[in-house]
């Protein structure tokens, strides 16, 4: 990740998001700075655009065009959770992630320093709602962090179509991810890999790991 925080810049957003931001980012400062965009003379460029999805509601991708091709700086789209096919749109024209509305400071932050740094990639999977389990079950094996995630989604009893949906991903592409995992852990069947993943230290909600 960066040493330095990384520089923010956030387009798009209504006032009480981008206000949001701003006070999260503040809370933070050794993290990420917020820096305007387009840049005047002497300001720095941002290492991260945040744009809001709600910007291709009315199906004008302008906009996400012109960041995508003519900054340098990563993308990452913010989601909104009751419109994916927005955020699938973002990542198919280019986007370089995403990260949801709903996320935590926590999965915010990590997403930006990992697009800062050049690692925000298919398999870069930030801590949020699963908890320390992808560092515990990769840990286990040679499984990629998206390989884990679906593992982790499908111990919380995710149909295939809902984690496509959460993911942001195509039903084929978590087909393929998830018989990578088998593969890997030597899974015939969804009931033998929830049982791999219990054993190797994954809790579904309000339960515990097993010693």
């Amino acid at each position: 990740m960066s040493v330095s925080p990384a520089r923010l810049a956030v387009i798009g957003t209504n006032d009480i998001t981008r206000h949001g931001i701003a006070a999260l980012v503040a809370e933070h400062p050794g993290r990420a700075v917020l820096v305007p965009f387009p840049t005047g003379p002497g300001d720095p460029e941002p290492e991260v655009i945040v744009y809001d999805a709600i910007g291709l509601l009315e199906g004008d991708t302008g906009e996400l065009d012109r960041l995508v091709k003519e900054t340098l700086a990563a993308v990452v789209v913010l989601a909104r959770d009751l419109r994916p096919d927005l955020a699938a749109r973002a990542l198919a024209r280019g986007a370089d992630g995403c990260v949801s509305l709903e996320a935590d400071a926590a999965h915010f932050l990590a997403v930006v320093e990992a697009a800062a740094a050049g690692q925000l990639e298919g398999d870069f999977i930030p801590s949020g709602e699963l908890g320390g389990t992808y560092a515990r079950l990769g840990d286990h094996s040679t499984l990629t962090g998206r390989e884990v995630e679906m593992l982790g989604l499908i111990t919380l009893g995710l149909s295939n179509a809902e984690i496509a949906e959460r993911c942001y991903l195509s039903i084929n592409s978590v087909k393929t991810y998830i018989r990578g995992a088998y593969r890997k852990i030597g899974a015939a069947d969804r009931s033998q890999a929830v049982q791999w993943a219990l054993r190797h230290g994954f809790a579904p909600r309000g339960g515990t790991s097993p010693n």
